[in-house]
């Protein structure tokens, strides 16, 4: 079973210092990140949270093609939100019930909307990763740029 958090932790952070997508969410500094956040959750879920496999894009310019890690924490890819690829290669994995049933995308950074990463990299392109606006609709930026993050997980 998978979990996604509500909303976002309440300080933003970047998906890599420098804008670059070299090496996509498997060679990111977020990524990097994740054993942090899973360091800070209680024991009880730490103990109980299942590695899993995860497909992403490899960035670095990539039109095509995914690259698979283990994970522990995650961020969603753009398909497991969206159901479609806007902006991210194909093969990321399936959309997710709870989006594909129509719910919400929008999620807050201490109480306001803003907008969040994805592990997807922007396809074609060397500079940005996948994220959601505001507003819940399907948007990128620059890996450098400091966004939301709503990290998920299985049990």
């Amino acid at each position: 079973m998978t979990f996604q958090l509500v909303d976002c932790l309440n300080q933003t952070a970047q998906m890599n210092s420098s804008n670059t997508n070299t090496g996509g969410w498997n060679g990111s500094a977020m990524r990097t990140r994740m054993a942090t956040y899973k360091s800070q959750l209680p024991a009880a879920l730490r103990n109980v949270i299942k590695t899993v496999k995860k497909k992403s894009g490899t960035g670095g310019g990539s039109s095509s093609g995914t690259q698979t890690t283990n994970d522990d924490l995650f961020l969603l890819s753009e398909i497991e939100i969206f159901g479609t690829t806007t902006y991210s290669v194909a093969g990321e994995g399936t959309q997710y019930a709870w989006y594909k049933a129509g719910n919400t995308r929008i999620k807050k950074v201490n109480g306001s909307a803003n907008d969040w990463w994805e592990r997807s990299p922007y396809s074609g392109n060397t500079s940005y990763f996948c994220s959601v606006n505001s507003s819940g609709d399907a948007n990128f930026g620059n890996a450098s740029n400091s966004d939301g993050v709503s990290f998920g997980f299985c049990v």
